[in-house]
């Protein structure tokens, strides 16, 4: 039986429909123990749990199996959402990469999932073997999968409009010219919030002497209860201002007024830098995507279409 599925390969969570988990592997050669339940894959003799820590930044995601091993949790998970069986099915496997890179890397991308399914994919996740084909692999350009599904009425009203996905590694800039995505606009820049979580501790701990760490970061932003004397709270409010601005000037090289023309924000990082971005004199009308599985289920709903129109 046919089943689709979308999936959101991150730098720091791998997204589905439903599902949404941390980018992180614990590889071990025996099968441990499940202390709290945790899931457990076995694929190709290795044992894989998932992890808190996040794996470093990578721009190319096809050099070792990680990301593949990190697609088998994402489809097991999912699947056991919707109370599907994977064992049997064909697979339709549906995922994308940032613009800048699509050109570059999408055959790729493409050969990293087929050439290592071209037999079927087996695998055992909690100790149950499951046996599953991947009928097809799709690649989209993402930004463009979440906001022409979700949408699609600006993207008919406004004949420009701009789609800024701010995530943990990176922000990507896709520009839209009459629901098509324009060619001469390709930026994906390292200004993703685990950088700049890394630069506001670092500065904290210089200016205050106290050692905080991203996660109390993400609390101020989200305006959520802490012990942190206001002072630091405020700074930390400064720094991501200051952030904000430094986005919107690496990205003024290929947009040069962001005013003329509708903006959408996407991406966790977008969530957490919403109150500077209102804030922000840079833009004249602003729409924000909150939702950080929007590309898993843009990819999912465009793997649909294309799934009927065949």
């Amino acid at each position: 039986m046919r089943k689709i599925y979308g999936i959101d390969h991150g730098n720091g969570n791998i997204k589905t429909e439903h599902c949404v988990f941390p980018c992180g592997l614990v590889k071990m050669s025996k099968e441990p123990s499940r202390f709290m339940n945790e899931d457990i894959i076995k694929y190709k003799n290795t044992y894989y749990e998932l992890s808190d820590t996040r794996m470093p930044y990578r721009q190319d995601k096809t050099n070792d199996l990680d990301y593949f091993v990190l697609t088998l949790f994402a489809l097991a998970k999912e699947a056991k959402y919707r109370q599907e069986r994977l064992n049997g099915s064909d697979i339709v496997l549906s995922v994308g990469l940032p613009p800048a890179d699509f050109s570059a890397q999408s055959k790729a991308f493409y050969d990293y999932f087929t050439k290592e399914s071209k037999h079927g994919v087996t695998f055992s996740f909690n100790g149950k073997e499951v046996n599953c084909y991947f009928r097809s692999v799709k690649v989209t350009p993402q930004n463009f999968a979440a906001v022409i599904t979700q949408r699609s009425e600006m993207i008919k009203k406004y004949r420009t409009v701009n789609c800024i996905d701010i995530g943990d590694g990176t922000v990507d800039l896709l520009v839209l010219k009459k629901g098509k995505p324009d060619l001469r606009v390709r930026v994906s820049n390292k200004s993703g919030i685990a950088v700049m979580k890394y630069e506001i501790v670092n500065r904290i701990q210089q200016d205050f002497g106290i050692q905080i760490d991203g996660d109390l970061v993400e609390q101020v932003l989200l305006n959520e209860e802490t012990v942190l004397d206001e002072t630091v709270i405020s700074a930390i409010k400064e720094m991501t201002t200051e952030w904000v601005q430094k986005i919107i000037d690496e990205l003024h090289a290929s947009v040069p007024d962001f005013r003329t023309n509708p903006t959408i924000f996407l991406g966790g990082g977008s969530i957490l830098l919403k109150e500077a971005l209102e804030n922000s004199s840079d833009f004249s009308m602003i729409n924000f995507l909150t939702d950080i599985r929007a590309n898993a289920i843009g990819y999912q709903k465009i793997a649909e279409f294309q799934e009927v129109e065949h």
